[in-house]
């Protein structure tokens, strides 16, 4: 700790930035940032630790082991001279409220989450603000940051036989992000190693991104399966989502971001249909089959998304159960998870968006525009961003405006039709509404689309099955 060397540097503090919701009498929002005089010179002694860029439901944590470190009070109530280290469990918050009601009843959040180690081994005074950090793959994340642990009586002094209370790294990225200079920090989940080949069998590449010969039970048809709605307890829809395997579909973190558990996402049609139904036509008969209802089992947003910004809005949301991919009406689409499918061209893109006169969904053609163009003409918009290359811009052509008047909502998919040798025709997913305003009006605009590509490893990085 007070070592003077060549592998030790000290600096200065210029600015102080504590967490505008922070309060000191409960411990909420205990975290703050600190900016230096001046850079860390990197070295094998110092550097920088990852955030944390998985998933944040803090149940996937309960159970592992983390590392701890820190010049706080030793086993003699002392200051170590020597970094301290180590290995912390991470416990479920009904566990740490139970082992300490009077602590930790009113004093823990959702933005917290509890740890303890062997016996007598924990953190005390003087380790609060360090961190507790995850070995993932050979790479280290910080997840925690040590917020409070109970004292001894009448001391002030750590219970080392209690949990200690950690501030949630991983709740906070959206306004750490505000502060940070994204090129100099360990922080981008474009860089996740994802061995392709393992992810492969997520996918039915065989069938994937196929159009249907089915219809809906207005008796309008039902060309491209993998539409989703996600539906409010009022049967409402919030927004639109792709299914892109049996268990897991995409589209923007902003639709999940409150009352998930409320929602459900309904695959083959607009509204619920119990059984089939069927209608002649042209002397056949056609069958709108029966639409699946889902439930929500995880949602993991990107982990720079926040309510601040529509950067980075972007969520995989894994089903609770899978849908039925063997039906003809539900399928996925393709992604681009292979050489053939990705192809990085800007041609043969479409829209799913709505036709209100005939109440069916269309797929509606789109031009590719340069983005520098779509930056300047909506720089002063509602519908400007800051992103561009994680985004696609497209337009409706003028001539189909009067054809595309209706509007599925943010998340409507941007489709690419690529022809593959001995497979046929595919629909692959190249991107999704930002706004939700493809077909807004009465006039063409340019129109935002998440970019698939660039989020591409971050989506097989989290899929589990």
């Amino acid at each position: 700790l007070k070592e003077v060397s060549e592998f030790v540097q000290e600096h200065t503090v210029q600015e102080l930035i504590v967490h505008p919701g922070y309060n000191s009498s409960r411990f909420v929002n205990d975290i703050a940032l600190i900016k230096l005089t001046e850079s860390i010179t990197m070295s094998e002694f110092v550097q920088p630790v990852c955030l944390w860029t998985m998933d944040k439901n803090q149940e996937l944590i309960v159970g592992k082991t983390g590392t701890l470190v820190g010049f706080g009070l030793n086993e003699q109530d002392v200051v170590s001279e020597q970094l301290k280290q180590a290995s912390i469990g991470v416990v479920d918050a009904l566990t740490c409220i139970k082992s300490d009601r009077l602590s930790f009843a009113n004093q823990l959040t959702a933005e917290m989450f509890c740890g303890g180690g062997q016996s007598n081994v924990s953190a005390c005074n003087g380790d609060s603000g360090g961190g507790l950090f995850f070995n993932v793959e050979g790479k280290w994340f910080v997840r925690g940051v040590v917020s409070f642990i109970p004292v001894r009586q009448r001391t002030g002094l750590c219970d080392p036989s209690k949990y200690t209370a950690y501030a949630d790294v991983a709740k906070y990225l959206g306004w750490i992000d505000q502060y940070i200079d994204r090129r100099v920090l360990v922080f981008d989940t474009d860089e996740l190693e994802v061995d392709y080949e393992e992810k492969l069998p997520l996918f039915n590449l065989n069938t994937c991104g196929t159009k249907s010969e089915t219809v809906l039970a207005s008796g309008q048809p039902a060309p491209l399966p993998w539409l989703g709605f996600v539906l409010t307890k009022e049967e409402k829809v919030k927004c639109v989502v792709t299914l892109i395997s049996e268990w897991y579909v995409v589209g923007t973190a902003s639709c999940f971001e409150k009352n998930e558990k409320d929602l459900r996402i309904l695959f083959g049609g607009f509204k619920d249909l119990h059984e089939q139904k069927c209608f002649e036509r042209n002397g056949s008969t056609v069958c709108a089959y029966p639409t699946q209802s889902r439930s929500i089992g995880r949602v993991v947003a990107h982990p720079r998304f926040s309510k601040n910004t529509i950067n980075d809005n972007i969520a995989l949301i894994e089903l609770q159960s899978p849908a039925d991919t063997t039906q003809p009406h539900v399928k996925p689409i393709c992604l681009p998870v292979t050489p053939t499918l990705y192809t990085n061209q800007t041609e043969n893109l479409s829209v799913l968006s709505l036709r209100l006169a005939l109440r069916t969904i269309i797929d509606q053609e789109v031009i590719h525009l340069d983005s520098e163009f779509c930056t300047k003409v909506l720089s002063n918009t509602s519908f400007a961003i800051d992103n561009e290359d994680k985004s696609i811009c497209v337009i409706v052509p003028e001539e189909d405006v009067a054809n595309c008047d209706g509007l599925l909502g943010e998340g409507a998919p941007l489709q690419e039709y690529v022809s593959i040798v001995d497979a046929g025709e595919r629909y692959v997913l190249r991107g999704f509404d930002l706004f939700g305003i493809t077909c807004a009006g009465n006039y063409s605009i340019p129109v935002w689309f998440v970019n698939v590509y660039s989020y591409l490893d971050w989506m097989l990085y989290n899929m589990r099955y």
